[in-house]
């Protein structure tokens, strides 16, 4: 495999997973395909990306997104390549960064709540021997010591990650548009150069967003409102903006999902993380006993290995099974407790809401869950 793929090839996985880089650092949400060189008057391999959230108007971040905020970068790591890569002298790294946030802007209504402190895969470096090159799909990097303007989102597979390359603007000094935009230190008049001179944005790559190919009649985007202002600009901007609204419809989905619908498209299916993302603790809910053993049950379907045994005998207990004891129901729960959270990173609770009548099984077992763990679960799932 040449470098070129290897490069496309591991950035299509760095980009779901960074969907911030989100991943996009995440991979869910662009497909790149590298430059086999950097580009003139860059120190940085471009890579295009065809994302699967448009990101670059104001509508696109109040139908997609979660939270705008101000974070800056405070450290960095570099991940391990492949074996086959390390193998081979060539390849690509990615990184893994650490965002603080310093302020919020907008929050969507009902979105979950954002930790102060995210950790997010983005855009690496391709490697040639000991040398490494930086990568970047089109927006910011994310680089130590920078400041950004972010739209992020909670997806299904319970990561956060900005929407898209339009949603990851440059933002020291307070300023839009002042900072680090795909590996370079701009201005905003100099990264309104490197807009206008680019290949396009990511709403015109995605042929269900509406937006006209012609860049004369395409929407004006975020960066062409407030480049040059700070966040009250920002926060005015996406206040004033009504969502699309069969996304508001369905702000109950995930981001992809939602735009499936926008777009008339069938959501992705379950999987075993998008199923168990409701139970994550930071939007707190509530699930009956009745409800929790349902998406336990579910969850089973999409389990592998010994997780589908600790599902199951949990989703049996939950749902009144009395062959069912409350040790063995407290054994499922810690360990399915501890697969879901190292397999989707998140951080769940398995205990139903406690409610004014006990469960049919209350005689035989407490009517919270038989772990000690405590807390509340996020309200009930959605597909996608």
């Amino acid at each position: 495999m040449t470098t070129r793929r290897r490069i496309a090839a591991a950035l299509a996985v760095t980009a779901a997973a960074t969907a911030v880089a989100v991943t996009l650092g995440t991979g869910t949400h662009h497909t790149p395909a590298a430059s086999a060189a950097p580009a003139a008057g860059h120190r940085v391999i471009l890579a295009d990306a065809k994302e699967r959230l448009p990101s670059d108007t104001a509508r696109d971040w109040v139908s997609y997104g979660d939270h705008t905020v101000v974070a800056k970068v405070t450290a960095e790591t570099a991940d391990t390549p492949s074996a086959e890569e390390q193998a081979s002298g060539e390849g690509y790294v990615s990184r893994t960064v650490t965002l603080a946030v310093q302020q919020t802007l907008w929050d969507r209504s009902g979105a979950p709540a954002l930790p102060t402190t995210l950790t997010l895969v983005v855009d690496g470096w391709a490697f040639t021997g000991s040398t490494r090159t930086p990568l970047s799909t089109e927006g910011s990097r994310l680089e130590v010591g920078h400041t950004y303007l972010l739209t992020l989102a909670r997806f299904a597979s319970g990561e956060w990650a900005p929407i898209g390359g339009g949603a990851r603007l440059p933002y020291d000094n307070n300023t839009v548009g002042n900072g680090e935009y795909e590996g370079t230190a701009v201005t905003p008049d100099s990264l309104m150069k490197i807009a206008a001179a680019g290949p396009g944005n990511s709403t015109a790559a995605d042929p269900g967003s509406g937006a006209d190919a012609s860049a004369d009649t395409a929407p004006a985007t975020v960066l062409d409102k407030v480049v040059g202002q700070g966040g009250t600009s920002v926060a005015a901007l996406l206040t004033g903006t009504a969502p699309d609204p069969v996304a508001q419809q369905n702000f109950a989905l995930d981001p992809v999902a939602r735009r499936a619908a926008v777009v008339g498209t069938t959501a992705p299916q379950d999987t075993y993380c998008s199923l168990a993302a409701p139970l994550d603790r930071t939007a707190g809910s509530v699930l009956t006993r009745a409800e929790l053993g349902s998406l336990l049950q579910e969850l089973a379907g999409k389990a592998t290995g010994s997780a589908v045994g600790y599902a199951t005998t949990l989703a049996a207990y939950d749902n009144g099974d009395t062959t069912v004891t409350a040790v063995q129901a407290a054994a499922a729960q810690a360990s399915l407790t501890a697969d879901l959270n190292n397999a989707c990173g998140l951080n769940v609770s398995l205990d139903p809401t406690p409610t004014s009548s006990p469960s049919p099984s209350a005689s035989a077992s407490p009517s919270a869950s038989p772990s000690p763990t405590g807390g509340g679960n996020t309200p009930p799932h959605t597909t996608g």
